[in-house]
C-alpha cells in the first residue's frame, strides 16, 4: 500500500467539502474528490469537486497523475484556494 493510499483512506471520512487536499511543502499536492479538470497551465491548475472549485497557483506546475478522481500536481506551488 502506498503513502497516497493511506492518505486517501484516512481523509475519505472528512470530505465535507467534496474533496481532500494534502500539500507537500510547496513542491507537490495530492487532491482527491476531483470531478472535472477546468484548467491546466504552468502557472495555474483548476479542478472541480462535487461542491467546490480548487485552484493551485505557482510556477512550473505539472499534473503527474490524473485518474480515479484524484490528482498529483508538482512544481512550485505558491497558493491554494477554493470557492463555491
Amino acid at each position: 500500500m502506498s503513502m497516497f493510499d493511506d492518505i486517501r483512506r484516512s481523509a475519505a471520512a472528512g470530505m465535507s467539502y467534496g474533496y481532500c487536499a494534502v500539500l507537500f511543502g510547496g513542491g507537490a499536492a495530492y487532491i482527491d474528490g476531483i470531478t472535472r479538470v477546468l484548467e491546466i497551465s504552468g502557472e495555474k491548475v483548476v479542478f472541480a469537486s462535487e461542491k467546490r472549485i480548487i485552484t493551485l497557483s505557482g510556477e512550473d506546475l505539472t499534473v503527474t497523475r490524473l485518474g480515479d478522481g484524484d490528482a498529483i500536481v508538482r512544481g512550485r506551488i505558491y497558493a491554494f484556494g477554493e470557492e463555491k
